[in-house]
């Protein structure tokens, strides 16, 4: 999809490639945890969207399920054209820190991406339209039990983007992934809270409580923060929320900023947490000590 600026004497093209993953981190059924997730994944006002984000399939070995990925392209122009879109097959996992990250299809360990068929692999998106790709999962005989990942990646093929020559253009092309865990029983959830840091900043407070996850499946916990002073007063919290979830056998250090700076003293940092049912719940307590900030004004001569 291009976006032209205003023409310039130059002839260059400024390319700019926006990669915008439809990530349903959060439960389904849980619409108000979905509140974030919800805002990354709306559509623009011109923009293709991904529905549903995000399968669970609970799936005996041996078992076999269809399933609908739908591509909804969304336009206000009345001229716009239609967009080739080409969909592939990656592995994918979730890093220490939270961040999504993609590989080959079957280079991971317990990888479901042999287990995926689709079609269409590539289908003409056309304005105002729904289309559908349909992703059949196999699940072997022989499957280990736990849960086995997959995404489904959709894309704008780069020659479907017109550009002109006398224009600097900027083109935005769009890339989106319909993420897949395949639960094969029998499944395991064990979540614990393993580690808690805090340290002030010039802007606030930077909190990373660190999760550990030994079950073979996912687990997807609710916490709370709150910030006192010496004198046990709160002055400043976060209230009950979902967090990122934590994969099978991994740990996640999340980082929790609060946006705002505590006057110097002694502080008790409290992070709540709830595995709903799959560890037990627990409170983690730790000491943060804010200074005296440095005198940035400039020096006199």
């Amino acid at each position: 999809m291009n976006t032209q600026a205003a023409p310039a004497t130059s002839s260059k093209t400024l390319r700019a490639l926006a990669l915008l993953f439809a990530l349903a981190l959060a439960p389904c059924a849980a619409a108000s945890a979905q509140t974030q997730d919800a805002a990354a994944q709306a559509p623009a006002r011109d923009g293709i969207a991904l529905a549903p984000a995000r399968f669970e399939l609970e799936m005996e070995p041996g078992s076999e399920a269809t399933v609908v990925v739908n591509l909804d392209y969304h336009t206000a122009r009345p001229n716009a054209q239609a967009s080739r879109i080409l969909a592939t097959l990656n592995d994918w996992t979730l890093n220490a820190e939270g961040g999504l990250e993609f590989f080959k299809a079957g280079t991971r360990a317990a990888s479901a991406s042999p287990w995926l068929v689709y079609s269409p692999g590539e289908v003409l998106v056309h304005p105002g339209q729904t289309h559908s790709i349909r992703v059949t999962v196999t699940v072997p005989k022989d499957a280990t039990p736990g849960d086995h990942l997959a995404a489904l990646v959709v894309e704008q093929r780069p020659d479907t983007i017109k550009l002109n020559k006398n224009e600097r253009q900027m083109l935005l092309r769009y890339r989106m992934a319909s993420l897949f865990y395949i639960k094969v029983p029998h499944l395991t959830r064990d979540g614990s809270l393993v580690g808690l840091k805090a340290a002030a900043t010039d802007e606030g407070v930077v909190v990373n409580p660190t999760l550990k996850n030994a079950g073979n499946s996912v687990v997807r916990p609710v916490a709370s923060l709150s910030i006192t002073d010496a004198a046990g007063k709160v002055v400043a919290e976060m209230p009950e929320g979902e967090t990122l979830p934590v994969l099978a056998n991994s740990e996640l250090t999340l980082r929790l900023e609060v946006p705002q700076p505590l006057p110097p003293g002694q502080y008790s940092v409290s992070y709540k947490v709830n595995f709903q049912g799959h560890g037990k719940a627990t409170e983690g307590v730790t000491k943060l000590v804010v200074g005296e900030r440095a005198n940035t004004s400039p020096a006199q001569n």
